[in-house]
């Protein structure tokens, strides 16, 4: 009985992924899904100019990167000037426009003002995703990719787009490597389910 309510479930998995990559294919063609922001091929501290906004920026993001450095605090920064894609004098972003702004100095201010991009902070999804969306409208994330629509009250993005990098490794990756990403979570889900009726 367990190995065929086992089987059920499996195909039952599978079916929905078929079908999840039928209406993805249909809504749009491959050529119309494009990255959200253009992204430069250079890296960020290669970028950095005399422009004044770029070095306000910089000299704001370095406030925040020293310390979180010295404390491990920090993921995917290997630069002091380095904060990936979402740096930009263009839409005056650094860490702040993220995460929030805790004060002239952290001792002055509550670190609860802070929002943290991980999973394993008790912080609502929605709260965290919140941030992103502020830039990033619901209508181009849509246009972009349907999975965005399915995941927005259950994932953070930062569980799928890595947000420090120069680039996001997940934008322009082909409809088959992206399938597999879909599969590594979803395999996890159902060998979970599994486990629990047996």
């Amino acid at each position: 009985m367990a190995k065929t309510v086992t089987r059920y479930i499996s195909m039952l998995f599978w079916l929905i992924i078929a079908n999840a990559l039928y209406v993805s294919t249909s809504y749009s063609s491959e050529s119309s899904v494009q990255p959200l922001i253009t992204q430069e091929e250079k890296s960020f501290s290669s970028q950095v100019t005399n422009d004044a906004e770029m070095q306000i920026l910089v000299k704001e993001n370095k406030r925040c990167i020293r310390c979180h450095k010295k404390k491990r605090l920090l993921k995917n920064i290997d630069a002091i000037s380095s904060v990936g894609a979402h740096t930009s004098p263009e839409f005056y972003n650094n860490c702040t426009a993220c995460h929030g702004r805790k004060g002239a100095h952290p001792k002055d201010s509550d670190v609860l003002n802070i929002i943290p991009f991980d999973d394993h902070i008790d912080m609502p999804i929605l709260v965290q995703n919140e941030q992103c969306i502020a830039c990033h409208t619901p209508q181009n994330l849509r246009r972009s990719e349907w999975t965005h629509d399915v995941h927005v009250t259950k994932l953070t993005c930062s569980n799928c787009h890595n947000l420090h990098a120069d680039s996001d490794p997940i934008i322009g990756i082909s409809k088959k490597f992206r399938i597999g990403l879909c599969a590594t979570c979803h395999e996890d889900i159902l060998r979970d389910r599994k486990a629990a009726m047996d």
